[in-house]
């Protein structure tokens, strides 16, 4: 078995994905090759997230895994190498002490240099005297959809987030490194590109003293071969005139922003550190309805903070029907070592942050299958993603639908199209999340 073999796992949110990308690309640029099976690689990479308690326990037991297979008789498998956030949430010696089988823990500001230490893992003996890393990326997705992140590291200091503990402050790629990633995934084909960060809002503000978002959005709609580009991961306090402007002035910047304001309670908000207040995020709420006819927005929301008695949550209840989103994630409060939160009183017992829970999402159930029926009978245009396994059912979504995270347009009885094609499609079915389409003609490939 050759030592340049590996397996890679990555694990939580899009922007460790595109981590993880980027990392086999560099990988594959020194001549490694990638194996779907653990069983035949040398060693294993395992990317991880630790945002939350859940995603830890997630991890660990993940490199636990690895670490028996590791240890079996017959195994071939002789590294394990442990990155991302978790990598940040325990050092070496603590992971080590968790999982023995590791063998390298690597920090998130060391991960270009991952070919490196492998080389040095497997060749101690080589001279790597004026080994050069090369930068790549290898696209794991359908390279007609490709998320691109333009920063790491928040400058926010949301109470409840331990993102700025694990990942530091905001650090933004140059608008120029960024046009030459947009640039080499159009030439694979990407027709969307989905834009994310921490904080997208933010983009700029420590490269170039400024926010430069619209700038990075206006630079980006002068390259061409792609049709939609979708902002992910704003922030309400961030989002100005000129940036909704932008977006309803460029016919390929989708209508569609996705504004997490957490919550809608001003005591909430304030023990969050959100740095907005309730009155700032309607009047944001109606200026995007305004400014930008038929926008769809996205948020996210948290139940069960320390301190959200029932008033507050019967006030975002109230908010949520009064102000509707047309997509809508939530999730309950976890008390996080090290966050400021984690000390708070007020606690919230676990059994009435799940019931908030259902509450929030069987209201947007009901929100969301209201929007979808506005759709009912009308002709949209979709980007295709996938096939069933009889190919006799297509699977796509309008430039209103985010990749991984919102619903889809089921299309029945479709033939010669592939991913990344786009499709007149008459909407012809609802339900709570997704649509259904008849296709009517195929537009002409991009």
């Amino acid at each position: 078995m050759s030592k340049k073999t590996f397996s890679f796992i990555s694990l939580g949110c899009a922007k460790n994905l595109v981590d993880s990308e980027e990392i086999i690309g560099g990988l594959q640029k020194q001549g490694y090759r990638l194996n779907t099976e653990i069983d035949g690689s040398a060693f294993v990479i395992i990317n991880t997230c630790a945002f939350l308690e859940s995603a830890r326990l997630e991890a660990l037991k993940t490199i636990k895994e690895m670490g028996k297979i590791k240890s079996s008789k017959d195994s071939q498998l002789e590294k394990i190498i442990v990155l991302g956030c978790i990598a940040q949430y325990y050092d070496e010696r603590e992971m080590k002490e968790r999982v023995p089988e590791v063998d390298l823990v690597v920090p998130i500001s060391k991960n270009h240099t991952i070919p490196l230490l492998v080389e040095k893992m497997f060749f101690p003996k080589k001279d790597l005297k004026g080994y050069t890393l090369q930068k790549n990326r290898f696209l794991s997705r359908p390279p007609h959809s490709v998320y691109i992140k333009i920063s790491d590291g928040c400058n926010n200091k949301c109470s409840y987030c331990l993102i700025p503990s694990l990942r530091g402050r905001l650090r933004s790629k140059s608008i120029e490194d960024i046009l030459d990633e947009v640039r080499a995934v159009q030439k694979l084909g990407a027709k969307e590109i989905n834009l994310i960060a921490q904080d997208t809002t933010a983009y700029g503000l420590d490269l170039y003293g400024k926010y430069m978002i619209v700038t990075l959005l206006e630079r980006l709609c002068a390259v061409k071969g792609f049709e939609w580009i979708r902002l992910l991961y704003t922030h309400p306090a961030h989002i100005t005139d000129d940036l909704l402007k932008t977006i309803q002035q460029e016919p390929r910047i989708c209508n569609y922003v996705d504004l997490p304001i957490q919550h809608i309670s001003n005591k909430i908000l304030r023990l969050m550190g959100r740095n907005t207040s309730k009155e700032e995020i309607i009047a944001l709420y109606g200026k995007m309805r305004e400014s930008i006819p038929g926008i769809v927005l996205r948020t996210t929301v948290m139940v069960g903070y320390p301190g959200e008695g029932d008033q507050e949550f019967d006030e975002l209840l109230c908010f949520l029907d009064k102000y509707p989103f047309e997509r809508l994630g939530a999730f309950s409060f976890s008390a996080e070592k090290g966050t400021a939160a984690f000390e708070q009183d007020q606690k919230v017992d676990l059994e009435t942050s799940s019931q908030r829970l259902k509450k929030v999402m069987e209201k947007q159930k009901s929100i969301s299958r209201n929007c979808n029926r506005c759709l009912l009978g009308k002709e949209e245009r979709v980007l295709i993603d996938s096939f069933a396994h009889n190919r006799k059912k297509a699977y796509g979504r309008l430039s209103s639908q985010a990749p991984e995270v919102d619903g889809r347009v089921i299309i029945n009885h479709i033939s010669g199209v592939s991913p990344g094609d786009f499709l007149q499609v008459k909407i012809t079915g609802t339900g709570s999340y997704d649509l259904i389409g008849r296709s009517l003609k195929q537009t002409r490939k991009v």
